[in-house]
């Protein structure tokens, strides 16, 4: 095995790009439409459509009214951990935690721990400077805006990133059959 200092630059760029993490179970996240509440009161709306996309709607709060449809993700079942709240006299069951990334064109990243039995949500949103100063430019459907949402983006300023750590609790959970592109309605 070569360290990274004697591996020519290709090679170490062609690695990270064909890098992947082990598939994980997603049965248990996949065709969810969730509603759920962060501690500021801001509310949001997530449908889990496939492995790589969801679509959401942000139902209240600074951009309340904002609507992504076909948002790229990686999701990830992080693990598996037996909560002792949940044991039912000498069973364990079983409480899987995932984890869901994307990047928006806008150039806000997002990071989420979820835990559906406990009804949990962790978020990290790392917010672009333009963003936290405009926020009403993001609010739309953004799909029929994406070209005008790059723009912003590439105009800035993209730094300082505001980085944002969010709890909520989710108070609904339906499933849906994947694919379903009338769970969030962008109007």
């Amino acid at each position: 095995m070569q360290d990274s200092e004697s591996m020519p630059l290709p090679a170490i760029v062609e690695s990270f790009l064909h890098f992947e993490e082990p598939l994980s179970d997603l049965s248990g996240l996949l065709g969810k439409h969730i509603i759920y509440t962060y501690s500021n009161g801001w509310e949001y709306e997530v449908y889990y459509k496939n492995s790589e996309t969801l679509d959401y709607r942000v139902r209240s709060g600074l951009v309340g009214g904002r609507v992504v449809k076909g948002q790229k993700v990686s999701i990830k079942q992080l693990q598996t951990a037996f909560s002792s709240e949940n044991n039912v006299e000498g069973s364990e069951r079983e409480t899987p935690l995932y984890m869901i990334s994307w990047v928006e064109p806008t150039g806000t990243s997002v990071v989420q721990v979820l835990n559906l039995n406990r009804r949990e949500i962790r978020t990290v949103i790392l917010f672009p400077d333009w963003v936290l100063r405009e926020p009403l430019k993001t609010v739309c459907f953004q799909n029929e805006h994406l070209d005008l949402m790059r723009s912003y983006r590439d105009q800035g300023p993209t730094y300082p990133i505001h980085p944002k750590i969010m709890l909520g609790r989710i108070h609904f959970v339906e499933h849906c059959m994947l694919e379903n592109d009338n769970v969030i309605n962008p109007h």
